[in-house]
Parts: C-alpha cells; sequence; structure tokens
C-alpha cells in the first residue's frame, strides 16, 4: 500500500512594493497515511540574491518532525543543517560559513510545534497552532525555534529559540492569480516594527497571501494543483 494518500504543489511571487517581483517559492506537500507531511520548497530571492532549500516534516498535528535546510547566498554556501524534534528535545548537526560544524541539542516542554525556517508556505502553517476560538486576541505560541533571526532567514542555520504572536481576525475572500479562495486571516506581530497578514485555507493551511503592509510586499499564490497520489506498485506502469 502507497504511504502517500495526497499530493499538492503551488508556486508563489514575491512582489515588493510597485509591483516589482523579487522572489519566487516552488514548494510541493506529499501528505501519508498516518496525517504526517513533508513539505518541500525552493525559495529564490533575486535582490538578495539569495536561494534556501528545505525539507519539512510534520506529524497530523503540524508538530516539527525533522527538516533540512540548505542556505545560499551571492552563490557561496552560507550553510546548512539537519533538525530533529521529539517529544523531550530538539536537536541539529549543522555547518555553517561563520560558525563552521555545530552540534546542538536543546531540552523542550513537549514536541516543538513550529521549526520556522522561512518559506512563505511554511510560515503560514504557525496558523494551525493559533485557535479561532479568540478573535482579535494575539496569543503567543512557546517552544518554537526558528532556523535563523534574520527577516530573509539569511543566517545560520541554527537551532534558535522563538516565540510567535499570531492573532485570528476572521473568515474574508481572498484573490490570488491562483484562484479566489475562502480564507482564515491572522496577524503576525513579529515585534520589530512589522505586523504581517496571513490568509490561508484551513485543512491544508494553503498559503494564498500574506501581506507585510510597513514595507507594502505581497506574497502570493500564483499557481496551485492537486496531484494524483502514486498507485500502489502492482507491476504496471
Amino acid at each position: 500500500m502507497n504511504p502517500i494518500t495526497r499530493q499538492y504543489r503551488g508556486r508563489i511571487r514575491y512582489l515588493e512594493a510597485g509591483g516589482k517581483c523579487t522572489g519566487r517559492e516552488f514548494f510541493h506537500v506529499s501528505v501519508h497515511a498516518d496525517g504526517s507531511r513533508t513539505l518541500r520548497c525552493v525559495c529564490e530571492m533575486d535582490d538578495v540574491p539569495l536561494v534556501r532549500d528545505v525539507v519539512y516534516t510534520v506529524n497530523e498535528r503540524f508538530e516539527a518532525v525533522d527538516c533540512f535546510v540548505r542556505v545560499v547566498g551571492h552563490g557561496a554556501l552560507i550553510g546548512s543543517g539537519w533538525f530533529r524534534f521529539t517529544d523531550e528535545f530538539a536537536e541539529a548537526e549543522v555547518f555553517t560559513a561563520a560558525e563552521g560544524r555545530v552540534s546542538q541539542k536543546v531540552a523542550t516542554p513537549g514536541r516543538v510545534k513550529i521549526f520556522g525556517s522561512h518559506p512563505i508556505s511554511l510560515d503560514i502553517w504557525k496558523c494551525a497552532h493559533t485557535p479561532a476560538e479568540r478573535p482579535g486576541e494575539f496569543q503567543t505560541l512557546r517552544n518554537c525555534f526558528s532556523s535563523s533571526l534574520t527577516p530573509n532567514g539569511a543566517g545560520g542555520p541554527l537551532l534558535i529559540a522563538k516565540t510567535y504572536d499570531i492573532a485570528y481576525q476572521g473568515l474574508t475572500t481572498v484573490s490570488a492569480p491562483a484562484g479566489r479562495y475562502e480564507c482564515l486571516h491572522y496577524l503576525w506581530d513579529t515585534r520589530s516594527g512589522r505586523t504581517l497578514a496571513l490568509y490561508t485555507v484551513p485543512g491544508d493551511w494553503l498559503p494564498v497571501k500574506l501581506v507585510v503592509p510597513e514595507r507594502g510586499r505581497i506574497y502570493e499564490l500564483v499557481e496551485f494543483e492537486q496531484l494524483v497520489a502514486a498507485a500502489a506498485d502492482s507491476g504496471s506502469p
């Protein structure tokens, strides 16, 4: 029996103020029979320039299981690392141009909710941990980590403790190049002078749109496709 029950893919466009495209993100998600899912993502930023490869797996509750991150800036390796999360600890084996070889292991009060490695398609998954019962109220997501504290994720990657402040705002209809979606609307207070608006479809927590009003930046879904899961191997094509 094929353990993959569903697959989908998409592309996100990065727009700066004025509408100029400054990058893009390609993502592919496989959903498994046990409810876990793996995101494979490539982020390309033309203005830095920066390329990030991320492979991230979560369990059925969208809690972190493991992740690989590789970051290249101006054609040179910034760093790469493997990260693993259990109910008792988070650990990492990384190599960065700035720090060299680094091994990390940090005790945690349960499984890590979020490992923020900076793709937009992963940032949206923060919403899975923000209940809708308290609309308008910022809720602090604890027991989280990030791979880098720079806004564009150009540092590390390392295992860095992090909290996220997210508020559910309500339901709204959002248009993006990929289509028109009924979305849940969230605000993310980054505590850096930026409050980001996130628009997502629950269930898969699809990244329809993310807006940074203070910078005039928009990240929007321009392609989306549900893929047919591969048939079980029966010996035929």
